[in-house]
């Protein structure tokens, strides 16, 4: 299968607490992409394969949001040669390379619109996300604050400052849908653990699971995810999730997952 060339951009994923899954989301796109360069930024971690046309990156632990979102304005720039960098995560990927479009290129940031968010400030979510170098370069400005999450810190309460004072050029909510999208569909990419079921293996999403840290499962994200493994008709795969929102949720007193996790008994049932 023939890669899509993007030799101007930059793949990059940012993740000291799941190292290997932000892995795992990379070789996915690579397998789709040919990136020009491709970075993992971790902490304390070593592969035990090589990994080739990975560059790992030590730097300091990132906590929380409010850490990474200080190391992706003031050291990210830095790493950066190319155009443009696509940040991911591990939820997240390259899904329909055919999907791309050159113009996806001619704005400083896209990604996947936010529901309910008025337009002029709905784009967009950053966990797959298209950023020039000019726009990377712009949040190192000193007269602009800090903020978290970064995303919504640089696409809503510092949009129009980034637009004035740099002229950083947003894409429109019409491309911004064909880029990306919060769960599966037929964008380029997607982002968000629910669509993870449609692009992996049931044993490849045993070991997700796996890795995973015990909060995620406490999440809205966990609730999606559980419903959509039921779906797709991994029964192994969903009783592991099952298992683990039940745990999660009567630690955390959460009432929707015991909801969700009493619909998807009823799924596997039929």
């Amino acid at each position: 299968m023939t890669r899509l060339p993007l030799a101007q951009v930059t793949l990059c994923a940012v993740d000291t607490h799941t190292p290997a899954l932000a892995v795992q989301a990379l070789l996915r796109s690579m397998r789709l992409v040919q990136f020009g360069r491709v970075l993992l930024f971790t902490h304390g971690w070593v592969p035990r394969v090589v990994l080739p046309e990975i560059e790992v990156v030590e730097i300091d632990p990132l906590p929380d949001a409010a850490a990474l979102a200080l190391f992706m304005r003031r050291h990210l720039p830095g790493f950066v040669r190319s155009s443009h960098a696509l940040l991911t995560r591990w939820d997240a990927s390259v899904i329909h390379p055919a999907a791309w479009n050159d113009e996806f290129l001619v704005h400083d940031y896209v990604g996947a619109p936010w529901p309910g968010e008025p337009a002029g400030h709905n784009v967009g979510e950053g966990g797959f996300s298209l950023r020039s170098r000019r726009f990377l370069l712009a949040g190192q400005d000193p007269r602009l604050p800090d903020g978290a999450p970064e995303d919504r810190h640089w696409c809503v309460s510092c949009r129009g400052a980034l637009e004035q004072l740099h002229g950083v050029s947003f894409a429109p909510q019409p491309l911004a849908e064909r880029f990306a999208t919060l769960g599966a569909g037929t964008a380029f990419g997607a982002v968000g653990a629910w669509h993870l079921p449609a692009v992996m293996s049931e044993p490849e999403m045993l070991e997700c699971l796996h890795r995973l840290p015990p909060d995620f499962f406490a999440s809205t994200d966990a609730t999606r995810l559980l419903r959509a493994l039921a779906r797709r008709g991994m029964p192994q795969a969903t009783r592991t999730m099952l298992r683990q929102c039940e745990a999660a949720g009567h630690a955390a007193g959460a009432g929707p997952l015991l909801a969700a996790a009493s619909s998807v008994m009823g799924m596997l049932s039929h």
